[in-house]
Formats: C-alpha cells, sequence, structure tokens
C-alpha cells in the first residue's frame, strides 16, 4: 500500500455523513450484567457525495479513485465543516508542549493565542508525528503565556514528541476508500455521479 496524496478538491461534496467507529466486545452474565471491552481504537468514517459534475472536473477525480486501487492507498481529505475549526480564532499556530506518551487522553499546547478560545469542544486536531485525527472533547482556551491542555479522543494512538506542529484548522483526514468497487454514474446529458465511503486508516 501507499500514500498517494491529497484527494482533489476541485469540486467541493455536497452531503457528509460522519460517522465514528468503536469497536466494542459485550458480554452478558447470567444476572443480566453486561461487561464492555473496547477491542481496538476508535477510527472516523464518511460517507461523502458530489453534485453532478461536468467531465472536465470529473475525470481528475475519476483517476485519483482508479490510483486508490479501493482500500489499498490511502490520501489525505478535508471533510467538509468536519475539518473546520469552529472556535472563530484565526491564525493560529500550535506545537505539543511536553512529549506525551501514548493511551494519554490530554495533550498541552504552546500557542501564539494568550488568553482565547482556539478549540470548541467536537472540533478535530492532528499532530504531525502521526496521522491519527483526534476530536477535542471540550473547549479549549489558552493562558496567558498561550498555553492550553486539550482533552481529546480517542486516547493517543502514538507518542507525541515535544515541540511537533499540530494542525487544528483544515484539518486533513489519512484515508483510504472502504469498497474494493467504485461505481461513476455516467449520464445522458454529460455529466457524472458519485458518491464515496471512506474509512481511517491507522
Amino acid at each position: 500500500m501507499a500514500y498517494i496524496g491529497n484527494w482533489p478538491t476541485t469540486v467541493g461534496f455536497n452531503t457528509t455523513n460522519f460517522k465514528t467507529i468503536t469497536d466494542t466486545r459485550q458480554t452478558v452474565s447470567q444476572s443480566g450484567r453486561r461487561i464492555r471491552v473496547s477491542t481496538a481504537s476508535s477510527r472516523f468514517s464518511a460517507t461523502l457525495k458530489y453534485p453532478p459534475m461536468t467531465l472536465a472536473n470529473w475525470k481528475p477525480i475519476q483517476a485519483v479513485a482508479v490510483r486508490s486501487q479501493g482500500p489499498l492507498n490511502s490520501f489525505d481529505i478535508q471533510l467538509p465543516s468536519v475539518s473546520d475549526n469552529s472556535s472563530g480564532t484565526t491564525g493560529i499556530t500550535a506545537t505539543v508542549n511536553g512529549a506525551t506518551s501514548q493511551g494519554s487522553a490530554s495533550v498541552v499546547l504552546a500557542t501564539n493565542k494568550n488568553s482565547t478560545t482556539i478549540l470548541k469542544a467536537g472540533d478535530v486536531v492532528r499532530f504531525a508525528s502521526h496521522n491519527k485525527v483526534y476530536m477535542v472533547t471540550a473547549d479549549a482556551t489558552t493562558d496567558g503565556a498561550g498555553a492550553v491542555t486539550i482533552g481529546i479522543s480517542p486516547n493517543l494512538f502514538e507518542d507525541v514528541t515535544d515541540t511537533s506542529s499540530v494542525t487544528v484548522d483544515d484539518v486533513p483526514f489519512r484515508m483510504t476508500l472502504e469498497r474494493d468497487v467504485q461505481e461513476f454514474k455516467y449520464a445522458t446529458n454529460g455529466t457524472v455521479a458519485y458518491e464515496i465511503d471512506v474509512i481511517e486508516e491507522l
């Protein structure tokens, strides 16, 4: 498998169905008590639908879809609204302030914004040291020196290194196509309709 770059952005999606997947094993005792254990890190997936496109707009997208070879190869893709920072603060730069170990549910950041809300609950972030995307679990407001601790879900999939950069807006998801077969609907009026199911690569 290989990373093939960014998914084309010349035409935007008009529908996004965003999902989180958490594998949980459940056992029910004779008394009715349920025991629940997570068996894997949570990951994100989405169904993305394009509006009907002209052939000129469609062909570059078709080329990347074919290069993906179904779920074999991965790409970075921004999800409409989901990848956006909803805090209203622009021009944020952030780095990890202190190495943080795999399994942690929070990370300390150093930023260029003092006493400012830089992330809202439900926003997403991605650390430069690996490709997993995390959801912020509570509003994050920096102190007077620009430091802030963010809660994340799921817990860190890998260690993050000190001073590594953090993407807090226009966050790309490292995804693969979820299905082996891709269907391209060519209409007689010269337009093409396409819908993709993507799932996060861990």
